[in-house]
Parts: structure tokens; C-alpha cells; sequence
């Protein structure tokens, strides 16, 4: 299957328009199966802000998820830092579920479990909740011989480029991983930190692996502007990241990831 994953769109005052229609001229050219989208949808956490993410979305006509971001909790609205089940009340109604999200896709027999890493003040670093932990590995235990993607807004690893300051981290991290490495989850797909990377993270002592994307953010000229392609088959992973230049979104690197090693070109 083919998945578009996309990140830290920010729908706001500083989306360029330009932008915004080449963005969706290149999902449309390359046909994703699925948007899986790791949070930041919106600037401020404003309604008219998350009514546009959801109706750019909704446009392309592909089925998308989408997990929230710190973003989502409303800049100016002081009790939603403290409390941010309410700004994750506003993300339910535009986006469904915020946390424990599963989707199958069945053709290829590819399940992703959708995280919430947003929490209580401060909203840094991200947290996922030990109840959601459990729900994960009850959950991808279920599906042993499917293909398994998490995703979630605060990073998993670090990312080259980018600050590795402490609030920009997850706290369970480890923990994540652990699963991972346990339970045969292929690929963690992350946000947060407007940088494309794309690295594999290898537990010897479990013999496993799993590959990590962590996308730009394809609609801000200030950082990557860039999201990934990713084909997903029964022997291997590949993601192509495609950054906006010249007008357009443009292949900017390939990375293959087989079941029994890596490479890039």
C-alpha cells in the first residue's frame, strides 16, 4: 500500500496558498492509499483553523487519520493548557478520535494505531498515557501477521537538524520502543519537529527493527518544507520525501528499508 505522511500543516495565517495547491496537486499525482496525518493541523487551535485543515483534507477525496499536536490546544486559552481534553474535545469534532486510533487496511493487510502525546501543563515533553500503552500492545498483539505502523506528533528519536531539547522529546520513548521491538511494529511515523528524517532504529538483542519518518512540514518555508511518500509491501519499506521547490513538490531522496537490511540512493 502507498500512504502520504504529512505533518505540522498548521493551517493559519502563514499557509501560502501556492503552496497549499501544489501540496495537494502531488497527492493527487502519486495516489496514496492513505493520509496519515501527525498532528499540528492547525496554527492556534482556532475553529475556522481546524474547518480549514478538515475540509483540505476532505478535499482530495483519500481517506485520511490524523492524531493531534500541541498546536491543537488553543495559543490564547490558558484553561486548555491546564486541561487539554477540552481543546481535544473541538479536535474530536473535526477529526474524530484524538487517541487510540486504529485503522486496518485490509487489501494489504497494513494496521496503524494512532496515538494522542498531548498532555496536561506543560504540554512538553509529549506523553502517552500508560492506559494507551496498554491499549497498544493489546491491540498490535492481535495482529501478528499484519504489517504494523504507529504514529504519533512528539518524536520517538531524535531528529538530525533539529533541537533535541528535552521539551521537544517523548517521555516514553523507551518505552515505545520496547513495544515496538516486541510486538513487530514495522515503522513509527512522528511530527513535531518541522525536520525530514528518516532513520532505522536496530534492538540487537531482540533482532528487530523499525524504521522511523519523521516528515517536515510541507506548507512553511521556514523549515522542510517537505512530507513522505511511503510504499509499504510484504518485504519492504520505502519512503520517498518529496520538498516543495520551484513552484512544485519535487523527489528530494529514497530510502529502501528490506526485512533483512537497508539502503539509500
Amino acid at each position: 500500500m502507498r500512504s502520504a505522511h504529512l505533518s505540522d500543516l498548521h493551517f493559519g495565517s502563514h499557509v501560502c496558498r501556492e503552496r497549499l495547491q501544489s501540496l495537494a496537486e502531488d497527492i493527487l499525482d502519486h495516489r496514496p492509499d492513505l493520509l496519515v496525518v501527525t498532528g499540528d493541523v492547525t496554527d492556534r487551535g482556532r475553529i475556522s483553523q481546524f474547518r480549514w485543515a478538515r475540509d483540505f483534507l476532505m478535499s482530495l477525496s483519500i481517506p485520511f487519520i490524523c492524531v493531534p499536536g500541541n498546536r491543537e490546544i488553543c495559543f490564547s486559552a490558558v484553561w486548555e493548557w491546564m486541561v487539554p481534553s477540552l481543546a481535544m474535545n473541538r479536535f474530536r469534532r473535526f477529526f474524530g478520535a484524538p487517541d487510540k486510533i486504529l485503522y486496518h487496511h485490509e487489501e494489504s493487510n497494513t494496521v496503524f494505531f494512532g496515538l494522542n502525546s498531548i498532555h496536561s501543563f506543560p504540554s512538553w515533553p509529549g506523553r502517552i498515557s500508560r492506559e494507551t500503552r496498554l491499549w497498544l500492545r493489546e491491540q498490535a498483539a492481535l495482529y501478528p501477521a499484519s504489517t504494523k505502523v504507529v504514529f504519533l506528533h512528539h518524536p520517538v528519536i531524535p531528529v538530525i537538524r533539529a533541537s533535541s531539547f528535552w521539551a521537544h522529546a517523548l517521555s516514553e520513548a523507551g518505552e515505545l520502543l520496547n513495544i515496538c521491538s516486541q510486538l513487530d511494529i514495522r515503522l513509527i511515523l512522528q511530527g513535531h519537529k518541522h525536520r525530514s528524517s528518516v532513520v532505522e532504529v536496530r534492538i540487537p538483542e531482540r533482532d528487530a527493527k523499525v524504521v522511523v519518518s519523521c516528515c517536515g512540514a510541507p506548507l512553511m518555508s521556514r523549515w522542510d518544507s517537505a512530507y513522505h511518500l511511503i510504499d509499504i509491501s510484504a518485504v519492504s519499506i520505502v519512503v520517498r520525501k518529496r520538498e516543495f521547490g520551484g513552484g512544485r513538490f519535487r523527489d528530494a531522496g529514497m530510502y529502501q528499508f528490506s526485512f533483512d537490511g537497508f539502503s539509500r540512493r
